[in-house]
């Protein structure tokens, strides 16, 4: 009886094992149709929307302000971590480190670089040039602006005679020709173009500082008055003064004073907008001074010296399309000739 209890209990349990056993494997087989299931779908999916399908890597970074971007990134996108806990709160002035220089602008670099050749027929009937006796010149010897340009060259004038609107006298060889005040002359004529050229007046009576600052400070105001005169576009061409001779015997007007003073109007010109002209180094010899073949004193100039002289102006006239250039200059046009 006993062996008979002892085997069907044991059949039993024997029955609840296996049923157990079915019961996990079935449990096991479901979890991984179930997955398997669920994979299918999800790659279904992102077949069909692509939703949750990782972006692809880029080979090339499309960045903000670049042609081909969309948008800007977000303020907050891709945050840099601070490594070194530096917040808004600690951080101050980035002092700059290094050596740093300002360069200030060379004789050279202001200088009117040539821009061409202009027809002086067509140009120099809207220009002007002030000066003192050795702009008289360019309406008494044989040059472009003869007849053409208006020529206000004053004997002995200098800076301080315009501005305070003085009354002179211009001659034609020894015959005035007019009593007049410069600046009256220019309203007048509203020209496109003022040429300036003073010094030997204003420096060589004295070698006195103070007769320099006196220069410089009416040449400025005579700039004002110019343009208060002509208006605010019109171009004002700052001449260097001209060289002397090596021999020439005015002690005050020697060339390293003249040519200092040219360095001078440079940065004046520079600082006031105005074109710079070096007139000087278009004059001057192998020796440093005058051409001996452009004088007969010293210091006014002939013929052959004016000549020199208008031909270097019309060479550095500032570039404009409208200026009617010679053919064969490098910004020459058919429609402005």
């Amino acid at each position: 009886m006993a062996n008979s209890y002892r085997e069907f209990s044991n059949q039993v349990r024997s029955r609840q094992r296996r049923r157990a056993q079915r019961r996990v494997l079935s449990m096991a087989l479901l979890a991984v149709m179930v997955l398997g299931v669920s994979g299918v779908i999800t790659v279904g999916i992102q077949a069909v929307t692509g939703w949750g399908a990782e972006e692809p890597a880029s080979s090339e970074t499309i960045q903000p302000g670049i042609s081909g971007s969309v948008l800007a990134p977000l303020p907050m996108q891709n945050p840099v971590v601070d490594t070194n806990e530096t917040g808004f709160e600690r951080m101050g002035p980035v002092q700059q480190t290094g050596d740093y220089t300002i360069k200030t602008l060379s004789y050279e670099d202001i200088v009117q670089p040539e821009c061409g050749l202009v027809d002086s027929t067509k140009y120099l009937p809207g220009v002007v040039f002030l000066g003192d006796s050795v702009t008289e010149g360019l309406d008494l010897y044989e040059n472009p602006a003869k007849g053409v340009a208006t020529v206000l060259g004053y004997r002995g004038a200098v800076p301080s005679d315009i501005v305070n609107r003085k009354s002179m006298n211009r001659y034609q060889s020894e015959t005035v020709v007019a009593t007049e005040v410069a600046l009256d002359i220019i309203a007048q004529k509203q020209p496109k173009a003022v040429y300036l050229m003073f010094g030997a007046n204003a420096l060589a009576t004295s070698a006195d500082e103070a007769v320099e600052k006196g220069y410089f400070g009416y040449y400025e105001q005579m700039i004002t008055s110019i343009r208060e005169a002509a208006g605010q576009d019109v171009e004002i061409y700052i001449q260097s003064m001209t060289p002397v001779t090596t021999d020439y015997t005015n002690t005050n007007l020697n060339n390293e004073r003249i040519q200092r003073i040219n360095q001078q109007l440079a940065q004046m010109a520079l600082e006031q907008g105005c074109h710079y002209l070096d007139v000087y180094s278009s004059l001057v010899d192998d020796s440093g001074g005058l051409n001996p073949s452009y004088t007969t004193e010293g210091l006014h100039l002939n013929s052959a010296g004016y000549g020199a002289w208008m031909d270097y102006l019309l060479r550095h006239v500032a570039y404009s399309s409208d200026l009617p250039y010679v053919m064969g200059s490098t910004y020459y046009l058919a429609d402005n000739a």
